[in-house]
């Protein structure tokens, strides 16, 4: 009879053995998918960050690409500034999201296209071409984030004729 009561222990100490090692499986594989779910929320995060700051970008881009830098009244209306040369200007303040954005337009001196004259080519200087250049800087000190738009535009192409 006593060798009957200890197979009963024993085999509900085997059962009690392998329920406590299936939960420490349980808990490790747990721990394991919240750590990648948080990885997955945070790099959803960070793109969905990127999109937005990218967006602004172009349309700040459009903006100042074709507005007039020589009309007074655009100077005004956005916090510009000549220095050394450049027209430089920090959008006003930082978004929701803390991002400072900069608009930096430098007129291009060294631009040149070939044209077909009657018997030969001629370089002609091109004017009003101006780089146009949108920062935006975001992040911690430690790691700040930057994304640059930029493009060249010819000013006569947005004037009224």
């Amino acid at each position: 009879m006593k060798s009957t009561l200890q197979k009963k222990l024993a085999f509900r100490a085997f059962v009690l053995l392998e329920v406590i090692l299936a939960l420490a499986i349980f808990s490790t594989i747990s721990v394991g998918i919240a750590g990648a779910l948080k990885q997955i929320g945070e790099s959803a995060f960070r793109s969905g960050e990127e999109l937005r700051v990218q967006r602004k970008l172009e349309s700040w881009l459009t903006r100042y690409s074709k507005a007039d830098f020589n009309d007074q009244e655009f100077r005004d209306s956005l916090p510009i500034e000549e220095v050394a040369g450049e027209i430089f200007g920090e959008v006003p303040e930082p978004d929701e999201m803390g991002v400072n954005y900069y608009a930096i337009v430098e007129e291009l001196e060294e631009m040149y296209t070939v044209r077909d004259t009657e018997d030969q080519q001629a370089e002609i200087k091109l004017t009003n071409m101006y780089r146009v250049r949108i920062e935006a800087i975001w992040g911690d000190r430690d790691q700040p984030r930057e994304r640059i738009a930029e493009t060249i535009r010819y000013a006569s192409l947005y004037q009224n004729r």
